[in-house]
């Protein structure tokens, strides 16, 4: 190679060493930007915040905001409602943050979710609550021809949505649940197949009875029940759901399944539970 050669290589060198520093620095300031967001985020995961508020409280373009949380939400480190349109925390970082509880509770109550699916032959899934919200965690699929899917891990929703969320009210004392009620009801107005006052009367009987039914709340024909898994302190850490067709899940059989949950976590998750109404 001669000089004139060497120097043209040196040139091409020293130009994608350039190029390579520039892509280094945009993928820094990308993940500035993204932490940023995330933090956020978490300072208002109570309430959640829109894609406009966070672009402004960031001062970012609303279009690199929508871009940051699309791959954040799709890492599950964001979640999104689309019937409210708020941004929360989501799974991945709720594990992080908590990952030694909720894996712990995740784990003791897998086993009762196995034997109660071999049993019913539906879905049956576990949530958790965190601030005003709950979170499936695990879930184990049933076996029956023609069963109703229930929600996937992950999904977050407002506490009074869904059978398992209302299961944690029985536990609590009734200022606090009609508290966490009245918090929630922005979000609780944009259910499509029920209404708040519905949901308040679904949280009073199960508080009377110790367990919780909804019909026809997130899926029109399909019905859950489900018992709440309090720690040693009588709080409630996560609930037990089973997930069916309303033509399997009758009446007739509510209070077998709510005692078959009860025992099983008891029995295999090693927790208590709610076995006269709350007062």
């Amino acid at each position: 190679m001669n000089g004139e050669d060497r120097a043209s290589a040196r040139k091409v060198s020293s130009s994608k060493t350039g190029r390579n520093s520039d892509r280094s620095g945009e993928g820094s300031k990308s993940l500035r930007r993204a932490l940023l967001l995330l933090r956020t985020v978490a300072a208002h995961d109570d309430t959640g915040m829109r894609l406009t508020d966070l672009a402004s409280s960031t001062e970012m373009h609303t279009t690199t905001t929508h871009r940051l949380l699309s791959a954040l939400q799709d890492e599950g480190m964001i979640s999104f409602d689309p019937n409210t349109k708020l941004y929360k925390l989501g799974i991945e970082m709720l594990l992080f943050a908590e990952s030694t509880h909720r894996l712990k509770v995740k784990d003791q109550l897998h086993p009762v979710l196995m034997t109660l699916a071999e049993e019913c032959g539906e879905d049956v899934h576990s949530v958790v609550p965190t601030g005003d919200d709950h979170v499936l965690i695990d879930k184990v699929e049933g076996t029956e021809v023609g069963r109703i899917t229930s929600p996937a891990v992950g999904c977050r929703r407002p506490i009074g949505v869904g059978a398992g969320s209302i299961a944690l009210l029985t536990a609590v004392s009734e200022a606090e649940a009609r508290s966490l009620y009245e918090r929630n009801l922005p979000h609780l107005a944009n259910i499509r197949w029920t209404t708040p006052d519905r949901i308040w009367r679904d949280i009073v009987a199960a508080r009377r009875r110790g367990f919780s039914v909804v019909k026809g709340q997130l899926v029109k024909d399909a019905t859950a029940i489900s018992v709440a898994a309090l720690n040693d302190a009588g709080e409630p850490v996560a609930s037990v759901t089973v997930f069916g067709p309303n033509s399997r899940l009758t009446p007739s059989r509510y209070e077998w399944i709510a005692d078959r949950i009860r025992q099983e976590i008891i029995a295999k998750g090693k927790f208590h539970t709610v076995l006269c109404p709350s007062s």
